[in-house]
């Protein structure tokens, strides 16, 4: 009985040796892992590092801007207002002479007569202008034809108004517009040989 208890003692002891044994084995075993583990994240940090590196150049803008050929580039040009061209007084047909005038000063509104000294027939409209601007036509008069009664066009830039076709060797009777400020005008005809004469509005 002793002997058996004196086995079992040193069975005990012996298992209690290998497991101390074990547990240090253990201890080496997972501290060497560990080392590997670290060392297998510090390359794949840097092999990151490096990659990231590589590929932000590529996100940086171009410096030269340039379009290239053939491609469509907008831009924020702005075309240039067209500039209305008016008649200077070298377009304008050379006057040949005056018209015959009954009267050369008229009250604004007021009619007045004016003659083809020439006799050749001309239409009935008639362009009235300033002295200081010949050149550029204020309104067009258009005589009295008929029962209807003379009026006077403001030249504004408006297309379509109709002319009267009719045509003749005058007297004509015109008659200036409403509120015409007072000045020194000029009447000439709009077809034929250019007849002008000067009206003084009161």
């Amino acid at each position: 009985m002793p002997e058996l208890q004196e086995d079992l003692q040193a069975l005990a002891d012996r298992r209690a040796a290998e497991s101390n044994g074990d547990f240090e084995s253990v201890l080496v075993a997972a501290r060497t892992r560990k080392r590997r583990r670290t060392a297998g994240l510090t390359v794949i940090g840097a092999a990151a590092v490096v990659a990231a590196v590589a590929i932000i150049p590529t996100l940086r803008p171009a410096a030269n801007n340039a379009p290239v050929a053939g491609s469509p580039v907008p831009t924020n040009a702005v075309a240039p207002p067209k500039a209305e061209s008016h008649p200077t007084a070298q377009q304008l047909p050379k006057i040949v002479g005056p018209l015959a005038m009954r009267t050369t000063t008229v009250p604004a509104g007021a009619q007045f007569v004016a003659g083809l000294p020439d006799k050749v027939a001309r239409g009935a409209a008639f362009s009235l202008s300033s002295v200081s601007q010949p050149d550029k036509s204020l309104y067009t008069l258009v005589a009295k034809v008929g029962s209807a009664a003379p009026y006077a066009i403001p030249m504004t830039g408006e297309l379509g108004i109709a002319m009267p076709s009719y045509s003749g060797t005058g007297p004509f009777t015109l008659a200036l517009p409403k509120g015409l400020a007072a000045g020194t005008y000029q009447v000439c005809t709009l077809s034929g040989a250019r007849l002008c004469s000067l009206v003084t509005v009161k």
